[in-house]
């Protein structure tokens, strides 16, 4: 028999001197992306982040199960975000909430008391609070948001050290799911790829200074403790759930999911942390701890997809957001009933939560991402590369206060996802017949030509499917 370990390790090689190849090449686009300027030209500065998705795609399938490979993935990893973080950010003006919710804190006012434009507050205005965002409207970030935003206060309260420390949770983010990936059996290095080498990822923490890292850590962490060989913490998982739905809402819809597959014990635990990081902030009553909430639930919209039409057809926009409810609560009820395991109850959940979203800014689908490179979901890492084009108009926004949205840019942000799903449905649709069919068919213990019992094939993807 010849002997073709040296050309298997060529092959490796060469594999791997292209997935880091495009990683050099996305690092520059990234880098070029950054420091261009210019928003008055969207579509050349929208090109660089265009070039470094097509690497980001094309490295994340070249990259495999080669552990020996990671130290290359963190180093890209790191140095893509070391290009972005001396820069201003340009994209989104949030991180200056974050700063002022952390500022007031200090002087020990509740951020939930006032919003950052009241006269109450005046003496505590700082240089940059005329960049804050709905000055009007009282903060809507959750508790734990807001003790990280303490920290960034003490810390020294500036832009730099709260992209250092959501860099930090970020990077803890993807150590945590490359253990969880492991423990799965799963493709490591590929699914590093999927996740450190994320654009959105990179732009929205080191860049734009957005806080989902925070988030995104403790969802890691509930993947990680619901992975074999120690399966299915239930502690552990309310825990982590409860603290990432204290740093943005969207994982409580996970509630369901922990009750009917990890048991009272995990519903417990989220809600003894829900309690417990609410108590130092109860105290301004329950109207201003809701305030800023209602009023984002209520009114805002942006970027919506299917509740782009939902609304067309309602045309009320309370009746819209509540059928676009419906849809995301049939999938709660669809996870729950059929007690997924929770990295597929956070693609399904939190994955229809962004399709009929009345608001779904480019950094929202952060939140799918975690669960999204574990299960390898191309529909919601195709969402996060092409959610980019949310940014388009921006640089006209800024000068005249009007956001322009081209008709078709909803169309080529949304359609590829739905189109991609449809697909993932109708292969789930022909395994299932498939297996019907060979449930009633007389069982037979030969093995098919590939030496499998006849068994073999539908036994993997049912254990794929719990993943």
């Amino acid at each position: 028999m010849a002997d073709h370990s040296g050309s298997i390790g060529v092959l490796r090689t060469e594999k791997s001197r292209l997935w880091i190849g495009l990683g050099l090449a996305q690092w520059a686009a990234l880098g070029a992306f950054g420091w261009a300027g210019g928003l008055e030209l969207p579509l050349p500065r929208l090109l660089l982040p265009a070039a470094a998705l097509v690497c980001y795609a094309w490295a994340g399938a070249a990259a495999g199960r080669q552990e020996g490979s990671l130290a290359w993935v963190w180093g890209l990893a790191v140095l893509m975000r070391l290009s972005l973080l001396p820069l201003t950010p340009e994209l989104s003006d949030d991180v200056y909430r974050y700063l002022w919710d952390g500022h007031v804190q200090l002087q020990g006012i509740s951020p939930y008391l006032y919003p950052p434009g009241h006269a109450a507050l005046e003496g505590l205005r700082s240089a940059w609070h005329p960049l804050i965002n709905h000055p009007d409207v009282p903060t809507i970030y959750p508790p734990l948001a807001q003790l990280a935003f303490l920290l960034v206060g003490l810390l020294g309260g500036t832009v730099w050290s709260a992209k250092i420390l959501w860099t930090a949770f970020d990077l803890l983010a993807g150590g945590v799911l490359i253990e969880a990936a492991r423990r799965r059996g799963l493709p490591v290095a590929r699914i590093a790829v999927l996740y450190l080498w994320s654009p959105l990822l990179i732009v929205e923490t080191a860049w734009s200074a957005h806080f989902d890292a925070l988030g995104l850590f403790w969802l890691s962490l509930a993947l990680l403790w619901s992975a074999p060989p120690k399966a299915d913490h239930p502690v552990r998982v309310g825990v982590a759930v409860g603290a990432a739905t204290l740093t943005k809402f969207a994982p409580a819809a996970l509630l369901p999911v922990l009750l009917r597959r990890y048991g009272v014990r995990s519903l417990l635990a989220w809600l003894l942390v829900v309690v417990g990081l609410y108590v130092p902030f109860v105290h301004v009553g329950l109207g201003p701890l809701t305030e800023g909430l209602r009023t984002y639930s209520e009114h805002w919209t942006a970027n919506e997809g299917a509740f782009r039409l939902i609304a067309a057809v309602v045309e009320d926009p309370v009746g819209s957001r509540t059928v676009a409810s419906g849809f995301v609560l049939a999938a709660v009820v669809v996870a729950a009933w059929r007690r997924f395991h929770l990295a597929r109850a956070m693609v399904w959940i939190i994955g229809a939560g962004l399709l009929f979203s009345p608001t779904v800014h480019p950094w929202y689908v952060l939140w799918v991402l975690p669960a999204a490179a574990l299960r390898i979901s191309l529909p919601f890492l195709t969402l996060s590369g092409l959610v980019f084009l949310g940014y388009w108009g921006l640089g006209d926004y800024l000068t005249t206060g009007t956001w322009p949205e081209p008709g078709w840019a909803p169309f080529v942000i949304w359609f590829p996802t739905w189109l991609l799903l449809a697909g993932e449905a109708r292969g789930w649709l022909m395994r299932r017949r498939a297996r019907q069919a060979q449930a009633q068919e007389p069982e037979s213990e030969q093995p098919d030509e590939r030496g499998r019992s006849p068994q073999s094939g539908t036994q993997g993807e049912q254990r794929f499917d719990t993943k």
